[in-house]
């Protein structure tokens, strides 16, 4: 017994499938171009092609400045720690320190070492006149702002570079590079 069937109906299946395929194909594209073209002319502002910018702020770092009438070393605590492997250390650049005037009030290691550098000059806020004065001493110093220095107005960790304290004579406070100040943000003007 054969079984028939009615003309074409196989044949039709096996004909669709490539046309449905190739239709979602071309609507694939289509759409990917158009995504394309409205996302290059969101892209685009003026003639220059550069993307438009809108900033909601405008910040600004200010410019440091040493400050004026920085006190005398008399006026200045400060606590010597030796933040390298070198022996007796901070012994010496605290004699140093208080041979010209300082008020050591603290010597000793600190908590870790300082990797690079001659010396980290720390304050706590308020006190940079004193850490200005300070780092004067120890040319090539950083002056970082911390939230307090124990039993002193200023802390000089000494790190690898460390050599010596300087005279008074050769001290200036003018050539101490200060920290960046903080940003300063504003809304532009429109």
């Amino acid at each position: 017994m054969t079984m028939l069937t009615p003309l074409g109906r196989g044949q039709r299946r096996s004909r669709r499938w490539p046309q449905v395929l190739g239709i979602i194909v071309v609507l694939a594209l289509c759409g990917a171009a158009a995504y394309g073209v409205w996302w290059w002319l969101g892209q685009r502002s003026g003639d220059d092609g550069a993307p438009e910018a809108s900033p909601t702020r405008i910040c600004t770092t200010p410019t440091p400045r040493v400050p004026k009438n920085v006190p005398k070393p008399a006026d200045v605590t400060v606590a010597v720690e030796n933040g390298t492997e070198r022996s007796g250390l901070a012994v010496d650049t605290a004699d140093a320190l208080a041979a010209r005037g300082f008020v050591v009030v603290d010597v000793g290691n600190t908590d870790k070492p300082v990797k690079q550098g001659t010396a980290v000059v720390r304050y706590a806020k308020g006190n940079l006149r004193q850490a200005v004065v300070t780092a004067s001493y120890v040319p090539g110093a950083e002056l970082v702002e911390v939230a307090r220095v124990k039993d002193a107005k200023v802390a000089v960790w000494l790190g690898p570079d460390f050599t010596k304290v300087v005279s008074t004579a050769n001290a200036d406070p003018d050539s101490v590079e200060l920290p960046p100040g903080d940003p300063v943000c504003k809304k532009p003007k429109t």
